[in-house]
């Protein structure tokens, strides 16, 4: 198939759309002599993320279509030329480096597992040390009260906040209203001589526990079998070794979603979306994070990798990933996990498993209240950069 005749899956509402037929938001630029365009409540908008806010209209066509397919279009009403490409779909503006690769990374876990924690430490995380580590920048791309949460939260934690309320359920398709988290990620790289940008755009959703834990719910996301790569985060306190653990720290455990019936429930998903014959393994790379990892500390010695901060080279170390592999392997295992290990090599051509806490340290359980360290998160971005590195968006070394 043609480069311009392929079709990838909207960073928003993960309808994949053809990159060369966008349509176009008009901008409100007027030219002189015509009449102005004034904004309204876009229906798309509203029934994708219930977003009743007016904006000006998208152009059409004089058949109607509002797929315009070229770079740039004059608005019919008003005249103006400097208009904004959105998804003819959902009608939301596409970033600027928006193309045919464009990876978006699922992120899925149980009820408890930390998703909302994590994202609001990996949010700083892209935007601070991860640009810097690699030489590029990292920003949010539109409005998203998902992003504004994660802002909120982080602030809240940096001084011992109370963690998170749990995640509401979504609902099914049309049902699901909240605008994902959606980052533009660019780097410098040099070409024959010529200096250029290259830019990759990443969308990350958060989940309610209970959309993941059957395969009937999982089924209905449409975003995860959009997905070119996925970040599955297991609570450790779940696997059956650790019970006495979590009784112990008094650690509110899910009634539904064990680490084992979740990843059923995303290779049913996987196979399902992109028709993988059971004697196949699943394509689509998938990073396995132990959450809360903090806890687990008393297992790992003091100088294994897992303990250690991330590291600020402008690359992924292959052989520390590896060693990180090996070791969170074995905890499973011990914890009572060898099933999963089983199913995951099973199932997947290119997994790997990683230990983060996205607090840095234990917080109060009880009370819900992060610990008196604040918000240090560690080695929450590692997932994300192993997943970058298999798109070969950014480097990898031996």
């Amino acid at each position: 198939m043609a480069l311009f005749d392929s079709k990838v899956p909207c960073p928003y509402c993960y309808t994949r759309i053809n990159v060369s037929k966008l349509a176009y938001r008009c901008s409100g630029m007027k030219a002189a002599g015509k009449d102005t365009c004034e904004p309204a409540v876009d229906a798309r908008r509203q029934d994708h993320f219930t977003d009743g806010q007016p904006r000006l209209p998208v152009i059409t066509a004089p058949d109607g279509s509002d797929l315009l397919g070229r770079n740039s279009v004059e608005c019919g009403t008003c005249g103006s030329t400097q208009n904004f490409r959105v998804c003819p779909e959902c009608h939301h503006e596409l970033p600027h480096g928006f193309g045919p690769d464009s990876p978006l990374f699922g992120l899925v876990g149980v009820r408890g597992s930390g998703k909302t924690v994590l994202l609001s430490a990996l949010h700083r995380e892209l935007e601070g040390p991860v640009a810097a580590r690699f030489r590029g920048s990292v920003s949010t791309v539109g409005q998203s009260k998902l992003v504004d949460s994660f802002e909120t939260w982080a602030r809240a934690l940096s001084t011992g906040g109370s963690l998170p309320d749990q995640t509401a359920a979504v609902g099914i398709g049309r049902d699901a209203k909240q605008t994902p988290a959606v980052y533009e990620w660019r780097e410098p790289r040099t070409v024959a001589r010529i200096s250029r940008d290259r830019a990759t755009v990443l969308s990350f959703y958060d989940n309610a526990g209970e959309d993941v834990s059957t395969q009937d719910a999982v089924l209905s996301r449409a975003y995860l079998a959009a997905s070119s790569g996925m970040v599955l985060l297991l609570d450790p306190f779940t696997f059956p070794e650790n019970l006495r653990r979590a009784e112990e720290r008094r650690v509110e455990l899910p009634e539904t979603g064990t680490p084992e019936s979740v990843l059923d429930a995303i290779t049913y998903l996987l196979r399902a979306a992109h028709g993988v014959k059971q004697s196949r393994k699943i394509k689509q790379p998938l990073a396995v994070v132990i959450t809360k990892i903090d806890a687990f500390f008393d297992q790992i010695p003091a100088e294994h990798p897992l303990r250690q901060p991330s590291s600020t080279a402008p690359a992924v170390s292959r052989a520390e990933l590896q060693t990180v592999h090996d070791h969170v392997a074995l905890m499973i295992d011990q914890w009572g996990g060898s099933g999963l290990l089983r199913k995951l090599d099973a199932n997947y051509e290119s997994f790997r498993l990683f230990g983060a806490s996205a607090l840095g340290s234990e917080p109060d359980y009880a009370a819900r209240r992060a610990g008196d360290r604040g918000f240090l998160p560690h080695r929450v971005a590692e997932p994300v950069l192993w997943l970058l590195a298999e798109r070969g968006i950014v480097q990898a070394v031996d």
